[in-house]
């Protein structure tokens, strides 16, 4: 066969997010009562290049967060475990694609943003930490070539051996001085353990890191000042989330207008699919004014982001009680879709940054 050839029965056999999509569908139930992680979905998301709109590397940059943003919503309107784990990959993503140093960049982000590599991003305590919410987990000390470092990581997902996520430490003797780096679960000193278990969610490979004098090489710190780093990166990182509230928004609106005889009957409900669809696409407006304004670091412009991630929060809460309301007793059976979407739901409410989180941000303004 011509190299030409050879070319186009690649790209036919490529998977694609649809493709994907379909693959996922029966698996969801698995993926929901037995904690089945679809670490080969996973990969074939990368490979359908679901991770890599927002990379410099392969032209997409910060414009390509709407890209990532729908890919995930594609697959969150039927399964948010795995969306979430999508979002934990495009975060990670996000971080290597922006960091000051050169060599975490070019040693993992092609591999990451393909999903031939999976990962987390470790950033649930910090972000709280740097809010003044709770203390900073992880604690680090200069030593030739790197750092050495130490904590404990409660929950971090889509984490299994061999796996990378980045997170950021204290630096001991430098005040307010921080760090961020890439770690690999597995490597000697970065311990997973599994000690809690969850009411949705539970296939998204997530564990506590136990963290005991690990070395990090210079060649694995993204910023040596994640103090200036971190304003760089919030605005994707919670921008990103997106894609889980308008999955779990979307996936509730068309399981009602699916439901006919149900819908008929729950017309004169509050919150019916036509008003659910008007308010995904004013959210997905005000979300492309955001992505516009993503490389601005200010402090304003950030709560103006997580005023929008609140209010997609609200609908996702709002969709998916709406459906259950619609379904009635259909939907609160064991494996019923219409309980799923509720659990679902909820984590987005939780997942950091949580309600609780933005509201204490915006009261402090």
């Amino acid at each position: 066969m011509s190299s030409a050839g050879s070319t186009i029965a690649a790209q036919a056999t490529r998977p694609t997010v649809a493709s994907v999509v379909a693959a996922l569908r029966p698996l969801v139930p698995r993926i929901d009562a037995d904690g089945h992680y679809p670490a080969d979905l996973l990969r074939d998301l990368g490979e359908a290049g679901a991770y890599a709109h927002h990379t410099t590397p392969f032209g997409g940059g910060p414009a390509g967060l709407t890209a990532a943003i729908d890919a995930m919503a594609d697959v969150g309107a039927w399964c948010l475990s795995t969306a979430f784990c999508m979002w934990c990959q495009d975060a990670l993503v996000w971080y290597l694609d922006r960091a000051d140093n050169d060599a975490p960049r070019e040693k993992y982000l092609q591999a990451v943003a393909t999903g031939a590599t999976l990962g987390g991003t470790g950033l649930s305590n910090p972000m709280k930490a740097l809010a003044g919410f709770e203390p900073l987990a992880l604690k680090g000390e200069r030593v030739p070539g790197g750092y050495r470092v130490n904590g404990r990581l409660p929950f971090v997902s889509n984490i299994i051996g061999g796996h990378l996520f980045a997170s950021i430490f204290s630096v001991d003797g430098v005040p307010d001085g921080y760090a961020m780096a890439v770690f690999t679960a597995g490597a000697d000193g970065v311990d997973l353990a599994r000690n809690a278990h969850f009411v949705a969610l539970e296939g998204t490979a997530t564990y506590s890191l136990l963290i005991r004098n690990a070395f990090v090489p210079d060649d694995d710190v993204l910023s040596d000042d994640a103090g200036r780093f971190v304003p760089r990166i919030r605005k994707g990182f919670v921008l990103l989330q997106a894609g889980m509230a308008l999955g779990v928004a979307a996936g509730a609106l068309r399981a009602m207008r699916q439901d006919g005889p149900g819908r008929r009957l729950a017309a004169h409900l509050p919150l019916g699919p036509d008003a659910i669809d008007g308010r995904l696409g004013e959210l997905r407006d005000r979300l492309a004014s955001h992505i516009r304004a993503v490389e601005e670091p200010d402090r304003s412009s950030f709560l103006d982001v997580l005023r929008t991630r609140l209010d997609l929060t609200w609908l996702a809460l709002e969709a998916a009680q709406a459906a259950a309301l619609q379904y009635g007793a259909r939907g609160y059976l064991v494996g019923a879709e219409a309980a799923r979407r509720l659990r679902e739901a909820q984590f987005v409410a939780i997942v950091t940054p949580s309600v609780k989180h933005i509201t204490a941000e915006l009261a402090g303004g």
